[in-house]
């Protein structure tokens, strides 16, 4: 799900992060970009220009509420030439495999992040993920 913002306002993906934190969501991860690079700081990645996050949702609709708490300002669309500001993938397994550092924040698991990625049509960064990961966990992609 793909919200976007028609007021011509810029958004700040850091304050969002931010307001994110702050609501203390265990069922919300940070995947993406900033999961990626989360995972793999090395990553060759320049900027964030949207924020995607994994909703668990194993057993319904995710609540997609999020998004107006994050910028009530984001309207959904389902126009893909349109710039998404936020984007949430639903995880419906039953364990969301998401994680949660030492500051609070909970992000999606590596392959939720590779997977965004890969949506986000960023393939060289995906490929560097692939790869590095791989021989992170002693494996050949």
């Amino acid at each position: 799900m793909r919200f976007a913002d028609r007021t011509g306002k810029p958004r700040a993906i850091e304050a969002l992060v931010r307001r994110l934190a702050a609501l203390n969501r265990s069922d919300i991860a940070i995947g993406g970009i900033l999961g990626a690079t989360h995972h793999l700081p090395n990553l060759d990645i320049v900027g964030t220009p949207r924020l995607d996050l994994s909703v668990h949702a194993p057993h319904g609709t995710p609540d997609i509420s999020i998004v107006s708490q994050l910028d009530a300002a984001l309207e959904r669309t389902s126009l893909r030439e349109e710039p998404a500001v936020v984007v949430l993938h639903v995880v419906r397994r039953l364990d969301p495999l998401f994680g949660r550092d030492v500051g609070g924040s909970v992000w999606a698991d590596p392959t939720e992040c590779l997977l965004d990625l890969q949506e986000a049509k960023l393939e060289a960064q995906s490929q560097q993920f692939i790869r590095e990961l791989a021989a992170r966990n002693g494996r050949r992609p």
